[in-house]
């Protein structure tokens, strides 16, 4: 075997295992609704094994005259009723297949979804949420259609079965004649492969450049207006829709020329059935009824082995769809996407309760030792060290750029340190992404999302609201958004609108701070809280914060407020650390921190 065989049996072989795998797995959940599918659409698929069979007996009766008429009618009425119960089959088995699709692709997003909820910074989803969207549409639809392909399978080939044996006892030679042009597209579809595989995800590839396009284009509608870009940007956009159009007629057109090739083998199977079978019928020993039998087989013969061939050729396209969603799932292996799982698809959702942490796990002592993440493009930090005691409140400051947000990212999991360690209370955190959320600690980003829904969902996040209305109102309160919320048509239950599109700046960054306060935390960590708040209603926020609860605090900030406030502030600069203390004590020592004081003295930004 030369290497270039070697090579390619190699990628065929890393195409099928996690194909077939992903799909015997999805097949094993809910084992008996794919048991009750396989039953009835086997018999489904392969009934018309039968009708060849009736319609065979009905023109034998026919060509014997008058003696057999009611014979033949006795074996149409058969095949009229055959063909009805297949017709009543189909609504049943309809209904159960609809059942399972919807139930296979509940479980491939749901897992997606859990994968990116839970991802650590060393496992962040690739490129823009216009292709992540694309790959929950279209990428769990192809896996999903190709596993569901299974169900159909044993019935085919249950039928294709039948019908080859009939066809061989009846006339081996005109069999042979009929079944040559049915390998030669099974083929010929499978040489394809390759091409249509390439094809497919030049495709997805398209159609996720131009989501992500729409995306960014609908939540920048302001700033397009105000450059007079729109010219520009229909352009951009017709480019794109050029590309995709390209890219998705490239692939429709493969797929069309052997779907269109499969048809025409009906054709020529049923012109060489004729040529061959001519000289047997003069002579008696291929009947009407065989001819009959033959011509009601060949169809549906022909769509069995396209059936099989297209199926080959989508294992190729599916390839392309599990590789996109291991993507998407940063790395993890696409047997993830299809762990078993409850999906909770019919009764009440169990409540989801306030998260609680144990007496001995409560926070004492919080820190962070060498903690270095370097960006690809320049920038980051490197080497910080970092602690917290119960009931402190600590301030980061520091020049635009000087590493502030990488810090509080990297610490909290969110971004992957490349050195160092996260501890609490001593103990190590391997995976401070997944323990640093409440109870331990919640996280206020600089720029917050909210989502398309009410206020109070946004806030609540599925939480159970049962006992929760005094604890609400309690974090509207220490998030200072008590007056916005009565200034608001319907109060808790006005819609926000896309990312809060609704609220202004200052209530989206309040409405996610009491979306934190709601929750029980040992650590909040507030990523610039003040960069949408008037000084006022900054000072009012921490006042409250203060006044009602112990609270330990790890803040972004350049406001004296915070500032004046912190018990210890830590100066970064240039991604390294300038200075640590009070601030008494920096603005003796420290001439960045002094510079920083200054520039707020002056009312301008750090």
């Amino acid at each position: 075997m030369t290497t270039a065989h070697r090579s390619a049996a190699r990628r065929t072989a890393r195409v099928r295992r996690p194909v077939t795998g992903l799909s015997r797995r999805l097949l094993t959940y809910r084992p008996e609704l794919f048991a009750l599918n396989l039953l009835l659409w086997g018999v489904f698929h392969s009934l018309p094994a039968l009708f060849g069979l009736l319609a065979g007996r009905v023109f034998d009766a026919l060509a014997q005259g008058e003696a057999a008429a009611s014979s033949a009618w006795t074996w149409l009425a058969l095949l009229v009723l055959t063909n009805l119960g297949r017709t009543g089959l189909f609504s049943a088995a309809y209904w159960f297949w609809a059942t399972h699709w919807f139930t296979l692709q509940s479980l491939l997003r749901r897992n997606l979804l859990e994968s990116i909820v839970q991802a650590s910074g060393r496992r962040t989803p690739p490129g823009p949420p216009g292709a992540s969207v694309s790959s929950f549409r279209e990428d769990v639809d192809e896996v999903t259609s190709y596993t569901q392909n299974f169900v159909d399978a044993g019935g085919l080939l249950l039928f294709a079965a039948v019908a080859l044996s009939v066809m061989l006892r009846t006339d081996a030679g005109v069999t042979a004649a009929v079944c040559a042009p049915i390998v030669l597209i099974l083929l010929l579809t499978r040489l394809a492969g390759g091409p249509l595989r390439r094809l497919r995800a030049r495709y997805r590839d398209a159609t996720s450049r131009v989501t992500e396009f729409l995306g960014e284009v609908t939540l920048g509608v302001q700033a397009v207006k105000l450059a007079g870009a729109e010219d520009r940007v229909v352009g951009r956009f017709r480019r794109l829709g050029a590309e995709r159009s390209r890219a998705a007629l490239g692939d429709a057109l493969l797929a069309e020329l052997l779907r269109t090739a499969g048809s025409g083998v009906v054709g020529l199977a049923t012109g060489l059935m004729l040529l061959v079978a001519a000289q047997t019928m003069r002579g008696g020993e291929f009947t009407v009824g065989d001819f009959a039998l033959f011509v009601a087989y060949l169809p549906r013969l022909t769509n069995v082995m396209n059936f099989f061939g297209n199926l080959l050729a989508q294992r190729r396209r599916t390839a392309v769809s599990v590789e996109r969603l291991e993507a998407l799932q940063g790395g993890l292996p696409a047997e993830v996407a299809v762990r078993h799982a409850p999906l909770m698809l019919s009764g009440p959702l169990p409540e989801v309760r306030l998260p609680s942490l144990p007496e001995s796990e409560r926070l004492r002592h919080f820190a962070v030792r060498d903690l270095t993440y370097r960006h690809a493009g320049g920038g980051g930090i490197e080497g910080i060290d970092l602690e917290l005691r119960r009931g402190e409140f600590v301030v980061v400051t520091g020049r635009v750029g000087s590493g502030k947000t990488t810090l509080l990212r990297t610490l909290l999991g969110l971004l992957p340190a490349q050195r160092g360690e996260v501890l609490w209370n001593g103990n190590l955190l391997r995976d401070p992404a997944a323990l640093l959320v409440p109870p331990r600690s919640a996280y206020t980003p600089q720029v917050p999302r909210l989502f398309s829904d009410s206020l109070r969902d946004n806030l609540l996040l599925g939480l159970s609201e049962r006992d929760l209305e005094a604890r609400l109102e309690q974090a509207v309160d220490l998030a200072v958004l008590g007056p916005d919320l009565a200034r608001l048509e319907r109060g808790f239950d006005t819609e926000v609108g896309s990312r809060g599109v609704k609220l202004s700046g200052g209530q989206v960054q309040r409405s996610a701070a009491a979306r934190m306060f709601v929750r029980p935390a040992e650590l909040l960590v507030f990523d610039d809280l003040s960069s949408a708040l008037d000084a006022q209603t900054e000072r009012q926020l921490w006042e409250r914060l203060f006044a009602r609860r112990e609270v330990t605090c790890l803040v972004v900030s350049h406001r004296r407020a915070a500032l004046e406030r912190a018990d210890r502030i830590v100066v970064l600069q240039d991604g390294q650390l300038e200075a640590v203390g009070t601030l008494a004590e920096l603005l003796e020592t420290s001439p960045e921190m002094r510079r920083l004081w200054a520039r707020q003295g002056d009312g301008k930004e750090g």
